[in-house]
């Protein structure tokens, strides 16, 4: 079963939900296309005044991408699969309103991207972060080359890209990468929502618009490295031999 998108509301917040009965809510281009979708809507809704993206399982908000779809991409497709998950978070950050990622357990990959380009991230302590791309011999394709260095500066985002690292929820409170740690993360986003919604709207959505145009984001430069590695030889072995080793942990 592809991963569902269920939407709630409370007052002015939308809250979309991500689930898959892996409990990893693998972002696959079916996974991206349907959120894209739904996040177009949304936008063009002027009933919602904050949107809350959770997941329903707290074993991962998102674990990324789905490996063995990309396991199967040549350069040309791995760029178009670049251009789909960047119009996915590139909605999320152009939303007009306000936009709070609640974090549990993984936030990888993909699924890390994806939490970036919310305005606001809440995590549980058990909440970990992750860039696991350099070790498939690809990188991240979604934006995150681009928006991380924004959060954390150039070198906290060269620990996580090229080391790899995992980092636990507390120092990615110290880094900057989330706003809140909490021990119930959805139940903080709603009170952060509820405080929005009391604000202007045009006043947030053009404060939200100054603060993008101080950024200089180059994302085409990142479709082209991310499709040129899928050219290179053993990457497929490598995507392949992780979803192997990761189905064999979840199973």
């Amino acid at each position: 079963m592809p991963l569902q998108i269920e939407e709630s509301r409370r007052d002015g917040t939308c809250i979309l939900t991500l689930s898959d009965p892996s409990g990893l809510q693998l972002l696959d281009g079916e996974a991206l296309r349907s959120l894209l979708l739904a996040l177009r809507r949304l936008d063009r809704d002027a009933s919602v005044r904050v949107l809350v993206l959770t997941s329903r399982d707290g074993r991962a908000f998102s674990a990324g991408s789905d490996l063995g779809e990309l396991a199967h991409m040549d350069a040309g497709r791995a760029y178009d699969m670049s251009v789909l998950g960047q119009s996915v978070t590139a909605s999320l950050a152009d939303l007009k309103v306000p936009v709070i990622a609640v974090l549990r357990g993984l936030a990888y990959g993909g699924g890390l991207e994806l939490a970036i380009a919310a305005d606001f991230r809440i995590a549980s302590p058990e909440t970990r972060f992750s860039y696991p791309a350099t070790r498939l011999g690809i990188l991240p394709g979604y934006g995150g080359t681009q928006r991380l260095p924004q959060l954390v500066g150039p070198s906290r985002a060269k620990e996580l890209m090229l080391l790899g690292r995992v980092i636990e929820a507390g120092e990615a409170l110290n880094w900057g990468l989330v706003n809140a740690v909490d021990d119930d993360p959805l139940g903080l986003a709603l009170v952060w929502a509820r405080q929005l919604e009391e604000r202007d709207a045009f006043a947030l959505r053009q404060t939200k618009d100054c603060i993008a145009n101080s950024e200089h984001l180059d994302f085409h430069s990142e479709q082209e490295a991310f499709s040129t590695c899928f050219a290179q030889p053993g990457v497929h072995d490598r995507l392949k031999n992780w979803q192997a080793t990761r189905s064999g942990r979840d199973g």
